[in-house]
């Protein structure tokens, strides 16, 4: 039985390697369209990797300059805040009447 295997698998073989020509006249595209459709997909697969990478770090580094942005907008808020606060003290204070208090004995403030 694995005799006539063997044959039959030979003729097929010989026949292919002596037909070929004409094999590649009848099915052109078979074995090109085969190769060439698994190497499209290796490189789509490659892109499609790529892209997504390329999307999670935008993503990743468009989430750390937004924190660190609302971090730095919160600081100089508060910073601006305690400015206000001080400039505000600093309007209040009338020197006259500070150096009167000192000399009368006087502590008001």
């Amino acid at each position: 039985m694995l005799i006539k295997l063997g044959i039959i698998a030979g003729i097929i073989i010989l026949g292919g390697m002596i037909f070929s020509n004409e094999i590649d006249t009848l099915f052109p595209a078979t074995s090109t369209t085969v190769v060439d459709s698994f190497k499209d997909d290796m490189s789509n697969i490659g892109s499609k990797a790529t892209e997504l990478a390329e999307n999670r770090l935008d993503e990743s580094t468009d989430k750390i300059v937004d924190k660190i942005t609302d971090s730095v907008t919160d600081e100089i808020d508060q910073i601006e805040d305690y400015s206000r606060e001080k400039i505000s003290e600093a309007s209040d204070f009338d020197l006259i009447q500070t150096i009167q208090n000192i000399f009368t004995g006087d502590s008001e403030r």
